[in-house]
């Protein structure tokens, strides 16, 4: 069981009204990677620059992820997000990304690593996303995300790319864009028409919808009195969703619905701290506590 991620390895710039972190951990790859590796083996693709703090890839030297794949360009610097979110912590300002490397330099897959048994692909350009996913030999599960950078600049490339995936994850703006639709079941509904073969809306504190042909399956959000930082909250939960599937035997409806509730389970863990901090301490077995407290908190019978 290898998992194959992608997507960015960054530094962040947060700001909360409960604090802030300046050249933090971040990107879309590490939330991704660190979920993934509570439940299979992780391999990272990615780039930075010379800049990048070897403390920062100390990080990332987890024993279930490989990061043989992050490439150091000699004279870039690493890619930078800034944002500042208020008290409602579904909505941000972001100040800035600073492209960096990741646009510019987009790594191959190493040939040892064609044999990743599933793929999680957070936001990258479309084109680059399906070279990956046609270089991989037979993986059993593929999730590509997106931004509305390549939502407003590459929509044609973005929906053929989406339609090779098995799931295709968005925000909730981002579907209704999309879809040009205000409804989230509607907008769901469009993209599964357009070809889609699932799409999970993530919806924040909210949790997130799994839309396909004929299912159509709500995932809540796990309730925190406490939240700290909401940033890479939904890479979270697709490396989660995706490293629980390669970890059964067979993708069934079934298991695709608990990977649904292990990731909103993994990410309210990522909320709880800046960055991926929660995560960089994070065990399976917490995670399994909370998946059972989740499970009693969403579990009802009808009599008669």
């Amino acid at each position: 069981m290898t998992m194959l991620v992608t997507g960015w390895v960054a530094l962040d710039d947060i700001e909360t009204p409960f604090g802030k972190a300046e050249r933090s951990l971040g990107g879309s790859a590490t939330a991704t990677a660190l979920a993934g590796a509570l439940f299979t083996d992780v391999r990272i693709l990615a780039v930075v620059g010379e800049d990048f703090p070897d403390a920062h890839r100390r990080k990332l030297e987890h024993p279930h992820i490989d990061t043989a794949g992050i490439k150091t360009i000699e004279g870039g610097k690493t890619s930078v997000w800034g944002a500042r979110y208020s008290y409602d912590m579904n909505s941000r300002e972001t100040w800035y990304p600073e492209l960096g490397v990741s646009i510019a330099h987009l790594p191959p897959v190493l040939p040892e690593w064609r044999d990743s048994t599933v793929a999680c692909l957070a936001a990258g350009h479309p084109a680059y996303q399906r070279d990956l996913i046609a270089s991989l030999d037979s993986p059993k599960v593929t999730l590509v995300d997106t931004i509305k950078m390549f939502i407003d600049e590459n929509p044609a490339e973005l929906r053929e790319t989406m339609r090779l995936a098995d799931f295709v994850t968005l925000n909730e703006s981002e579907a209704r864009e999309l879809a040009k639709l205000p409804s989230i079941a509607r907008a769901g509904r469009s993209l599964v028409g357009d070809g889609v073969k699932t799409v999970i809306i993530k919806l924040g504190e909210f949790g997130a919808a799994l839309i396909s042909d004929g299912e159509y399956f709500v995932a809540p959000g796990f309730p925190l009195e406490e939240v700290i930082d909401p940033t890479g909250a939904g890479d979270s939960f697709a490396g989660a969703f995706v490293g629980y599937l390669d970890s059964v035997n067979q993708v069934t409806p079934g298991e695709i619905r608990r990977a649904m509730i292990y990731g909103s389970t993994v990410a309210s863990f990522q909320v709880e701290g800046f960055g991926p901090s929660r995560l960089l301490t994070l065990t399976r077995e917490e995670v399994e506590a909370r998946y059972r407290r989740f499970r009693e908190l969403t579990h009802f019978e009808v009599d008669g």
